[in-house]
Order: C-alpha cells, then sequence, then structure tokens
C-alpha cells in the first residue's frame, strides 16, 4: 500500500452510452484517437500517470497541481477544435482536487480521489472544475481563467467544497494563429512494440512534448495525428527498446515522402525524464531548422509575384528569427503584403500588429511613421476580430492603455480576459508579461514569462522572453540576476539593445562603475542614437520608480541625455 499527496485529475466522457449505441464502431474510432493523440501524449507531457482507466473515464495522479490544471485545460481546448468529420464529437467533464491518495494493487482511493470525481460529475461539460486547494497552488497564468464558483454540496463529501470553474471554452476563442492553408506538420504518435507501462507512457510523453513545442513556433501548426490532410510534413518515430536501453528513430518526410530528415537518439530507461526531456530539446530543433530552411529556400526562389498571402505570411513569420530592425521591418513588409492579397487573413494581421507595436516600442520611428495609416486600419480589424482571437485582444488594449483612452485598472483586465482565454498560448504569455512589466508587476510578469519560455523555448521570441524576464528582475532590485539573465540571452543574439541598457543600469545599481561604462559602450555601439530623452520618448514608457531608477543607472553608466 501506498499513501502520497497528489493532485487528482478525474475526466470522464459526456454522453458516452448515448454515443456507443448511436455509432458504436465511429465511436470506438473516436475513443481510440482521443486515447492517441489528445489524451494520453497532453498527460504524459505534463508528468501525469493514468492510474485507473474505467472505459469511458480515468483518474490519473500528479506531483504538481499546476501540471494536473494546464493538462486538463489542454485537452479540453484541444476537444473544442473538434474532430474528425466522420466521428462523434466528444466532450468531457474534468475535476481536479489535491488531497491524500492510497494505491494498492490495481486500485486507489482516499480523499484526494473521492473529491476529484465528485468534482467531475459536478462539472458542466467542456469545463474544468478544482478545489480551493488547487486554486490556491496556480500561478499568475492559470488562476484568471478560474472563476469562484463559492462553495458547493458534494455527494458523500462531509463538508462543503470551495470550488473554481473554468468554463467550457467556445471554439471561436481556440483558433489557431495560422490560417488553414498555413504551413502544418503532422506529429504521428511515436510507435513501439515494448508494452511496459513506462515505455508506452515515455512514448506518449515524447509524443506530447515534441507537438507542443512544435506548435509553439508561430510559423508552423503542429498536431499529433497518424495522418493529417493539410499537412505538408509528417514527423514519425518509432521507438525501440531492450532492456533498459531506448533508441528513438526519426523520419521527417513531406507530403510526397521526400525524406528531410533521419536521426535516432540513444537514451536509458532509468533516467527517462531527463532523456525525455534531452529528446524534446533536441529533436524539435532539428526538426524546426530543417524546415525552416527548406521553406526559406523555397520562398527565396519564388519571383515576388508568384507569392500567395501564405506565403508573404510565413515569410513575415520568418523573419521574427531576428529581433532587430531587418526583422521587423521584413515582418511588417509582408504581413501588409499578405493583407493586400486577403485583408481579413488573421495569422498576418496578427504579425502586423506585433511588427508595428514592437517598433514602437523599440524606437524605429520612420518604420512607423511609414506604417502609421495602415497600423490604425489594423488596429481597427483587431477590435472587430478579438473575440475571435484571444491574442489580438492584447494589441488593442497597449494601443488605449498608451493613447490614454484606457486606465491601468482596465489595461489589466483586458490582460487576465487574453490569458483566461489562451492560457496555453506563448505569444499571448509573453505580451502579457511585458503588459504587466509596464504596470509596475514583475512578479506577474515573471510567471507569464516563465511559461512563456517553457511553452516557446525553441521559438526566436526567446531573447524578447528573457528581455522581459530581465527588466522584472531589474523592477524588483534583483540586479545580479537580471545580469544574469541578459548574459543568457546574448548568447542568443548580441544585437537586442535590451540585454545591454539593463545590463549597464544593473550594473550601475550595483556599484560596479567600470562594468556598467563598459555595458553602456556595447550599447551605443549598436544602437549609436540612444539617449535618456530618447528611451523616455518611446510609446509604453511610464515614470515609475523602477523606470526612474533604471534611467539613473543608465545616466551613471554614461548614457547621454
Amino acid at each position: 500500500m501506498k499513501r502520497q499527496l497528489a493532485a487528482v485529475l478525474a475526466a470522464d466522457i459526456c454522453d458516452y452510452s448515448r454515443l456507443m449505441g448511436e455509432d458504436s464502431e465511429a465511436m470506438l474510432r473516436a475513443l481510440r484517437r482521443l486515447r492517441a493523440e489528445v489524451f494520453g501524449p497532453n498527460i504524459a507531457s505534463h508528468h501525469g500517470r493514468i492510474v485507473k482507466s474505467m472505459g469511458d473515464g480515468w483518474i490519473v495522479l500528479f506531483s504538481s497541481a499546476v501540471d494536473a490544471v494546464s493538462s486538463a485545460m489542454r485537452v479540453q481546448d484541444r476537444l473544442a477544435e473538434g474532430g474528425h468529420p466522420d466521428e462523434p464529437e466528444i466532450r468531457m467533464r474534468v475535476g481536479v482536487h489535491l488531497g491524500d491518495v492510497v494505491e494498492e494493487e490495481d486500485d486507489v482511493f482516499g480523499d484526494g480521489v473521492n473529491v476529484a470525481a465528485r468534482l467531475e460529475q459536478a462539472a458542466a461539460p467542456g469545463s474544468v472544475t478544482v478545489s480551493e486547494a488547487v486554486y490556491g497552488s496556480l500561478d499568475g497564468t492559470l488562476r484568471p481563467s478560474f472563476d469562484d464558483g463559492g462553495a458547493w454540496e458534494l455527494k458523500n463529501i462531509e463538508r462543503p467544497v470551495h470550488v473554481w470553474v473554468r468554463g467550457e471554452i467556445p471554439k471561436a476563442t481556440t483558433a489557431s494563429r495560422t490560417n488553414s492553408d498555413g504551413l502544418k506538420i503532422a506529429v504521428a504518435p511515436v510507435a513501439t512494440a515494448d508494452d511496459r507501462h513506462e515505455v508506452q507512457e515515455l512514448a506518449d510523453a515524447i509524443t506530447g512534448d515534441v507537438a507542443a513545442f512544435l506548435d509553439a513556433t508561430m510559423w508552423i501548426s503542429a498536431v499529433i495525428s497518424q495522418s493529417e490532410a493539410n499537412a505538408k510534413y509528417v514527423l514519425q518515430s518509432y521507438l525501440r527498446s531492450s532492456g533498459d536501453r531506448l533508441r528513438l528513430e526519426v523520419k521527417l518526410v513531406d507530403r510526397v515522402g521526400r525524406v528531410w530528415l533521419k536521426t535516432k537518439l540513444d537514451g536509458n530507461l532509468l533516467d527517462a525524464f531527463d532523456w525525455q526531456d534531452l529528446v524534446g530539446e533536441n529533436l524539435t530543433g532539428q526538426v524546426l531548422q530543417t524546415i525552416f530552411d527548406a521553406e526559406q529556400s523555397r520562398l527565396n526562389n519564388l519571383p515576388e509575384p508568384e507569392l500567395t498571402a501564405a506565403d508573404h505570411t510565413l515569410q513575415a513569420a520568418l523573419a521574427l528569427e531576428r529581433w532587430d530592425r531587418q526583422g521587423i521591418e521584413g515582418t511588417l513588409a509582408h504581413a501588409a503584403s499578405a493583407l493586400e492579397i486577403e485583408p481579413d487573413r488573421l495569422d498576418a494581421l496578427g504579425l502586423a500588429l506585433i511588427g508595428f507595436q514592437t517598433s514602437q516600442s523599440f524606437g524605429f520611428q520612420d518604420l512607423c511613421n511609414h506604417y502609421r495609416k495602415r497600423a490604425e486600419q489594423w488596429l481597427e480589424a483587431a477590435k472587430r476580430l478579438h473575440i475571435q482571437q484571444p491574442a489580438f485582444e492584447i494589441p488593442v488594449a497597449w494601443a488605449a492603455r498608451f493613447d490614454g483612452a484606457a486606465t491601468p485598472l482596465e489595461y489589466r483586465s483586458a490582460l487576465e480576459r487574453a490569458l483566461r482565454r489562451a492560457s496555453s498560448d506563448f505569444v499571448v504569455m509573453a505580451y502579457c508579461g511585458l503588459g504587466f512589466n509596464s504596470l509596475g508587476l514583475p512578479q506577474t510578469a515573471l510567471d507569464c514569462f516563465r511559461k512563456a519560455i517553457k511553452l516557446g523555448q525553441h521559438t526566436p521570441w526567446r531573447p524578447m522572453m528573457l528581455g522581459g524576464m530581465a527588466t522584472a528582475y531589474f523592477q524588483m532590485g534583483r540586479f545580479e540576476k537580471a545580469i544574469q539573465t541578459c548574459d543568457e540571452g546574448l548568447a542568443l543574439n548580441t544585437n537586442y539593445a535590451t540585454f545591454h541598457r539593463l545590463r549597464a543600469a544593473s550594473y550601475a545599481q550595483l556599484g560596479q562603475l567600470d562594468k556598467a561604462r563598459a555595458a553602456c559602450v556595447e550599447l551605443l555601439d549598436r544602437a549609436p542614437d540612444e539617449t535618456i530623452s530618447v528611451i523616455r520618448s518611446r510609446a509604453g514608457y511610464a515614470d515609475t520608480d523602477a523606470n526612474k531608477k533604471f534611467l539613473d543607472g543608465l545616466r551613471i553608466a554614461g548614457l547621454p541625455e
């Protein structure tokens, strides 16, 4: 008998008996797809362990309430996107509780299981219901997703349980950042002939990790599927084993069968968790670099008149590989071209807004002047479409805040709404982090950036996210940590001026004047027109205590007025 404190997730398929009665064959196909492509990989990727399966429901244990809730939300969001057209639509109820659990032979019981099961039974289809114990363990990126449900009387539970509810997310709010003709990759579930539970679980975890990392790149969307009709690329993997020795054999092919990448990664079952992380990081990096090079070469060889809206949008996203003036200029130019061809293209509109508002923040005034009239049109379109696309809520709120049309409280509410609707979108996370920094809420900003980096660690946004983290550390007075984070970012992008500004100001605040002046020289080498007044004139600047300390540090480091 094993007793432990665990986060317990209880999940159940709604109307299972009715769906089986209407068309059992189609329902069984849908159920197999749910297990292989949605539930299994998401659970394993978040380090969950299925301890009980009832055909139409599961009990899953997690060591972390954050992992349990994140996994539950990802599963519900994925189901909200819809399934195969020839299969019935599956909806689930999910409950999560943190409590004592006892495992004995093939059964699991205890307070944690009982309360989670009752929360699931009381939940609405498509929702996630959690107890107060779970809600109290969540960080600032997850809490906005839940509404206070008050105290509930649950069957056979002695005391009322305070409940928090994340209601069903309408399909319109889970729209992909890419259009239907955007670049897609199908990640086939990792296959293995080893029937050991831990090997099967590892295969599911690798599938979930790789698909999640690939999907968080802005320029390609990924789906777990054996065959996706619209996918240009397919990632196929087979996990071999001999005792504790493991080998993952991987092949990346396109829709005509051309092989773009073949690789293998060796590991050991005794180090399964570390190897899972290593595989996710290494494999994702290889796949992204291969596809990036292939698509960039294809686009470079196309005459300008032959570029479609999808091609321009992909070029705009690829240009963000470099967070500098040339990259932002490329993003704006290609996003604008895509919108001239397809004015209502959501992914191009998002990139156009990112490019313009980044130009404002970086002080690229000539770019701002060139695109200002079009940016006003883009912003109006975003106001109409933000119900469909949560990421649009942020640029709309950003513009209102810094035009003086919204109060700090209204801006914060908009950020929390975006988090509520898209808590697994690294772009939303990153921009919310920037917003919370501007509001003087560095701890909440750090929560956002940490999650954004976890979700989008293989994206070109990493330098920007590290810059946001360093800014938050500076606001908190943790100057050494700010410098350390900047150094990590400079290893990725030596031209990102934010790192040099923060290093100069942080060293100055620490009294290390020689290093502060050296960092200021590095800054002026990359941004020769940088001055205190230029920084103050940029969109988003506010005279907060942290910003005053930042400018004082730059003055000490030698930045001219």
